[in-house]
């Protein structure tokens, strides 16, 4: 029986055995990477008393506020394992085929899931990728033509500083922004034209939403259930001026009857349509490079109002030939509290998660180490890949921010250090409901919340051993605010916060 893994691994293998008989050129390059991640005290909390009285703070199978029960320990270790490829063939002088490879997953690729079928299959002397199959998650054609490059298939999608689309294309890229699509590039000059329509999900039936039912598909009694984005981007670039910048228009419309979760609004009989003007600029002046980026978002989100705009800025500044400092600052909207949990107004904007700003802050989502409210990987059977929580899923929100730092390169090393420093736009006041960001979800508060989100520093120091191969030992320490002290129970304590941290140890592959 041919199934989807023998072709996968039919499709790897055609591509090992073209011949320079065929004319027909093959090109590769691509990533590995292996990490090991140590994370002291993720739950926070110097004394866990509030651990003591969750009675006042947990509902089922949730706790509110921002309180982190322990799992088995205070503290975390992870080792990470994840093989990029990215095969081009060259058809002629004007086709080419590319596509993006992945062995294993750079979210949820933790060394020592092996993914079992069964009880019976749960070895634990060999780790059989029996249930991790080779995956192509990119593959596109691209064509030349008098009147620009048409793209055709699943593509990255990439723009600006990489607030809203991120390639990922960067080693340790955690999150790729992909679409299925059409997309024409022209150019004129200086100037780069292109229009794309993208689909991101076709919804349960191909006749628009499901009106009996069945597996995987929700009885609605008809309507449109897909996603999809309709963009159009110009981009000016200047190599001379040293100067690049423009605009990315982005219109996304989501299906009446699909379920578009967005601060546990379900877009049930309610289509969603909203705008981005995506505003990007980036300019070197001398020594200096200074750039910014600007999404301005409105329209409506499962019935409410959609409108908000946020932005980022960086300054880049080359001392000298060995010495680089730079300055960050920028700010993602939060959600204001509301009477009710289905709010009329929707305000908050999340960053792209492959925008980080530190080792802690921003990067790890603390709150899903301990397995309290998921799994993160899945060597137990009984796991579905529905119940995943990322490790790593703590994009930018409700946040103003700003990071100082530098850094000092020689021919092999490479030393940094930097701060950040955090502030929440809005926060929890008893009586409303507030969004929990790490949730994504409108809850009851009955307690206030204070605004500070913390401090973090944060150093690392790298070793480029050839033009492939790179080590790098990266530490932080998170130094968490009030707003983390939040418990959201009026009968214990605060989260009795403490300093948290973390310890990273990579060894890298570009090709």
């Amino acid at each position: 029986m041919f199934t989807k893994k023998s072709l996968s691994f039919a499709v790897v293998a055609a591509l090992f055995t073209v011949s320079a008989a065929e004319a027909i050129e093959l090109h590769w390059s691509g990533q590995f990477w292996s990490e090991y991640h140590l994370v002291n005290n993720y739950v926070m909390d110097s004394a866990d008393s509030a651990g003591n009285l969750d009675t006042g703070r947990v509902t089922g199978t949730e706790t509110t506020g921002y309180y982190i029960p322990a799992g088995g320990r205070r503290n975390a270790s992870f080792q990470t394992l994840f093989l990029r490829l990215r095969p081009k063939l060259v058809v002629n002088d004007n086709v080419f085929i590319k596509s993006e490879w992945w062995l294993g997953d750079p979210v949820f690729g933790i060394t020592g899931s092996a993914v079992p079928y069964s009880p019976d299959q749960r070895l634990y002397y060999s780790n059989q990728s029996r249930g991790s199959v080779v995956s192509a998650q990119r593959y596109w054609a691209e064509l030349l033509s008098d009147f620009g490059t048409i793209q055709v298939g699943r593509m990255p999608l990439d723009w600006g500083l990489g607030l809203v689309w991120n390639g990922g294309d960067k080693l340790w890229s955690r999150y790729v922004s992909t679409g299925d699509g059409v997309r024409l590039v022209s150019k004129f000059g200086a100037f780069t034209f292109a229009p794309a329509y993208i689909l991101y999900s076709g919804g349960n039936s191909i006749g628009g939403a499901c009106a009996i039912g069945g597996p995987g598909c929700t009885p609605f009694p008809g309507g449109k259930a897909s996603v999809a984005d309709y963009s159009l981007s110009l981009k000016y670039e200047s190599l001379e001026d040293d100067f690049d910048g423009g605009f990315n228009f982005v219109k996304r419309l989501a299906g009446l009857h699909q379920d578009v979760y967005n601060l546990g609004i379900q877009g049930t009989g309610v289509a969603t349509n909203f705008n981005t003007w995506d505003i990007y600029a980036r300019k070197r002046l001398g020594n200096f490079t200074v750039g910014g980026e600007v999404p301005i978002t409105s329209g409506s989100v499962a019935g409410a109002d959609y409108s908000t705009i946020a932005l980022a800025g960086e300054l880049e500044w080359n001392i000298a030939e060995s010495w680089q400092a730079q300055l960050r600052a920028g700010h993602a909207p939060g959600q204001p509290n509301s009477p009710s949990a289905t709010p009329d107004r929707l305000k908050a904007f999340f960053f792209n998660p492959n925008y980080r700003l530190g080792n802690i802050m921003f990067n790890y989502q603390l709150a899903n180490f301990g397995g309290y409210t998921g799994t993160n990987t899945l060597n137990n059977p009984g796991a579905s890949p529905a119940a995943l929580r990322s490790p790593f899923d703590n994009p930018v929100v409700n946040a103003t921010y700003v990071t100082l730092g530098g850094g000092y390169k020689t021919q092999k090393w490479s030393f940094n250090t930097g701060l950040v420093y955090a502030h929440a736009p809005q926060a929890a006041r008893a009586g409303e409901f507030y969004l929990n960001t790490w949730k994504r979800k409108m809850e009851l508060a009955v307690a206030d919340q204070g605004k500070n989100l913390g401090m973090e520093w944060d150093s690392g120091v790298g070793f480029q051993w050839d033009d492939y191969l790179v080590f790098r030992l990266d530490v932080g320490l998170f130094f968490p605010g009030s707003f983390y002290a939040f418990a959201n129970a009026p009968t214990v304590p605060e989260n009795k916060t403490d300093t948290v941290f973390s310890t990273a140890a990579r060894v890298g592959i570009s090709f």
